[in-house]
């Protein structure tokens, strides 16, 4: 059976890729853009054959995170949607809570009234009167216990009750984060030493270099008036022995030197990265932080639920109460009383349950605080590794620069050195128009001064 191909809930951040929807089979020319999706929680969750598929293929010497990538990997790493899939960021802006917050209350008042009303009653109301306060006080007890209810209170504290228990994950995640960022610091500290060490060492090396060389080139210029090309050729080779030496020499610290500028980027990504990490921890306490209010309004409503409750056993418990026109009888009798009593309990379950509320809104609300602290330490590091980074990155541009400038003095310097010398040397030597002519040589004249040819033909006669 074959693997199954990744299936996209979001859009690939690679243009063109895949599209939300999509299923995609993993092969080794895709790969690194797949885990890079994954990564970024573009896709569903891989199953176990899938990552063991996809492990095979990544390419990591090729894998490449843009640092918008980086930081969408970061966002995926505390998880900011609920079990209903919906974003936290959006489930505060809901009106339902205050509705069921509003009608407790409501209830509440109006049980407590209901119930006042009974013992203190004018002499008009009858017996009738009290059965039907005694009905509208229970169904409004039992309202409220419905408003009460965790889910219909606060239809998100189910969940804020979820990430009150991943919070102490998340909060040693994003300490993780801020560990890293102290670290990048610390690395680029000492990086940055050994770069400006490294960079004094290329610089000596290119100047003890142009000065020797330059040292070769000016005894070559004084063969080269001599015209001993024997010895010309012999420092010609000895020059370029000693460039290969000195490239030879420079290529250890050159490649340091680029290897800590090339840390750079990783530092920026991890820094993108820990934005992201932030952005979605300040997300969480956030919507853990709604716990505070809801906390103060189910105190409220709990406090006004007691006294809803004890205004109904007060009506069954004191039978007559004094009231300005004289003493009646203020107890409800038979049905009427039951109905008070059932009232008083619902309203008591209620506030119980309220309380209940207030207690876990109120650990929400303590953990959102907790997480803040966390993300505001995240992002106090955020900021100080980019501000070394950004110095690193400007202390190595003027490293490379000041060595360019002392070694092109040193070239230049040497090289106008040597042209003097070579002027000087040219000033000493005669052109070739100056020099005299050689003389002829003279024919050999026979012993007896007479005519050469004649002589010699009289020779040969």
């Amino acid at each position: 059976m074959a693997i199954q191909p990744v299936k996209y809930k979001n859009d690939s951040s690679t243009a063109g890729f895949a599209e939300a929807g999509d299923t995609i089979a993993i092969t080794s020319n895709n790969a690194n853009t797949i885990k890079k999706d994954v990564d970024q929680g573009n896709t569903e969750s891989l199953n176990n054959a899938q990552q063991r598929w996809l492990d095979k293929w990544v390419d990591q010497d090729t894998l490449d995170y843009s640092d918008e990538e980086m930081q969408k990997v970061g966002e995926n790493q505390i998880d900011t949607k609920g079990e209903d899939g919906e974003d936290l960021s959006e489930k505060d802006q809901k009106a339902g809570s205050n509705a069921a917050v509003a009608g407790a209350a409501a209830g509440a008042v109006g049980g407590a009234i209901a119930a006042a009303t009974a013992a203190y009653k004018a002499p008009v109301l009858d017996g009738f009167s009290d059965l039907v306060l005694g009905g509208i006080v229970t169904g409004l007890g039992v309202a409220n216990i419905a408003l009460s209810l965790p889910g219909v209170f606060d239809s998100n504290l189910g969940e804020r009750e979820n990430q009150t228990n991943n919070a102490a994950g998340n909060n040693s995640l994003l300490q993780q984060y801020t560990d890293k960022m102290n670290a990048d610091m610390d690395s680029m500290t000492e990086e940055s030493g050994t770069y400006a060490e490294l960079s004094e060492m290329q610089t000596q090396i290119t100047m003890d270099s142009i000065t020797n060389v330059g040292a070769l080139q000016a005894e070559m210029q004084v063969y080269q008036a001599q015209g001993n090309t024997e010895k010309v050729a012999e420092l010609k080779a000895e020059i370029e022995k000693l460039q290969g030496e000195s490239e030879k020499e420079l290529e250890e610290p050159q490649k340091n030197m680029e290897t800590i500028k090339g840390n750079l980027e990783q530092y920026t990504g991890n820094n993108a990265e820990a934005q992201g990490v932030a952005s979605s921890g300040s997300t969480v306490s956030t919507f853990l932080q709604a716990g505070e209010p809801m906390s103060k309004k189910a105190k409220a409503c709990a406090a006004l639920q007691m006294v809803a409750s004890l205004a109904c056993i007060a009506t069954v418990i004191y039978p007559k109460i004094w009231t300005p026109f004289g003493p009646v009888d203020g107890a409800p009798a038979g049905i009427a009383k039951i109905l008070f009593v059932a009232g008083g309990l619902s309203f008591g379950i209620a506030a119980n349950t309220m309380l209940k509320n207030a207690d876990s809104e109120g650990a929400a609300a303590d953990a959102g605080d907790e997480m803040s602290g966390f993300v505001a330490s995240l992002n106090e590091n955020i900021e100080g590794q980019a501000g070394f980074t950004e110095e690193a990155t400007a202390g190595y541009l003027e490293n490379d620069e000041k060595s360019a400038e002392t070694t092109d003095k040193t070239q230049k310097e040497t090289d106008k050195a040597n042209q003097k010398q070579g002027e000087a040397l040219a000033g000493q030597q005669k052109p070739e128009e100056d020099k005299p002519e050689p003389e002829e040589e003279k024919p050999v004249v026979a012993a007896g001064g007479g005519d050469g040819g004649a002589g010699a033909g009289g020779a040969a006669a």
